[in-house]
């Protein structure tokens, strides 16, 4: 779950300054608030299940940055990660009451999360034009890096968009109408990742300087370092609102895993 505020208003003081501004075209700031939590595949089973993932929750502050380059066809967000790990996420809590008021199966593993530890992230991703036609195709190369204590690793590929789609390279005219702003189009975006780091596998950093802990965590032996993602689905856009649904999928994180996958629905409104 991701909840994010998005505004144009010019800041370059602290945090924000730790953000990259590659032009004066355009700049989205955002911040945002985040949880996220991960289980083994079987919820209902106290005891640690040694060949899945560990129970493991997130609560994050973010803070981003979208910065576009009209002239080079270029786009560039980075963002902040600053939160904790482990208990200190209440991810336990926010699962057991959302299965609850659903009378769904409740997870009963929580008691061996991954423990608490703090989050520091800075995240890149770079996206460059390669082909457009418009009303018809929109094609951009990804390139992308994860630096600090939650995630680290490196990735490249490319986001293909086809139906009635419009370039986010295009400078705004006063006569770009309300029909051209609208759109709605299938997206594709594969992506192939060197994973060095993952601490809601492996640990945190206080957890690793320890080495002795609560919980159950994978050693590095045990983890993936080349994963595959792929997000396939429709987006729907007009001037004041954007939905898209879209189905991520991954190959397995760890060795002896399975491929994940989940659905994603996200919507946004103009103010």
């Amino acid at each position: 779950m991701r909840l994010d505020y998005f505004f144009k208003k010019e800041n370059n003081h602290f945090p924000s300054s730790l953000l990259l501004k590659i032009s004066e075209d355009k700049n989205v700031f955002s911040w945002g608030l985040a949880q996220y939590m991960f289980t083994p595949s079987q919820i209902d089973v106290e005891t640690v299940q040694y060949n899945d993932r560990p129970y493991a929750g997130t609560l994050l502050a973010i803070h981003s940055l979208n910065s576009y380059d009209y002239s080079k066809k270029i786009k560039l967000t980075s963002e902040f990660y600053l939160g904790a790990m482990g208990p200190l996420s209440l991810a336990k809590e926010t699962q057991i009451t959302v299965h609850g008021l659903f009378n769904y199966t409740k997870p009963e593993g929580w008691k061996n999360q991954v423990p608490n530890d703090i989050i520091i992230n800075y995240n890149l991703r770079l996206e460059k034009e390669m082909v457009y036609v418009p009303q018809k195709l929109f094609i951009t190369g990804i390139i992308e890096t994860y630096t600090g204590t939650l995630y680290d690793a490196m990735g490249a590929g490319f986001s293909m968009r086809i139906g009635k789609v419009n370039s986010f390279f295009e400078e705004k005219t006063e006569d770009h109408s309300e029909k051209k702003k609208s759109q709605l189009y299938v997206i594709l975006k594969p992506t192939v990742r060197v994973i060095y780091y993952n601490a809601l596998l492996q640990g945190g950093i206080i957890t690793n300087i320890k080495k002795s802990h609560d919980g159950y965590i994978l050693n590095k032996d045990q983890v993936e370092r080349i994963n595959v993602f792929t997000e396939a689905g429709i987006v729907y856009t007009r001037p004041k609102m954007n939905i898209s649904l879209i189905q991520k999928m991954r190959t397995a994180p760890f060795k002896g895993g399975n491929a994940i996958e989940v659905g994603s629905i996200s919507i946004a409104f103009k103010l």
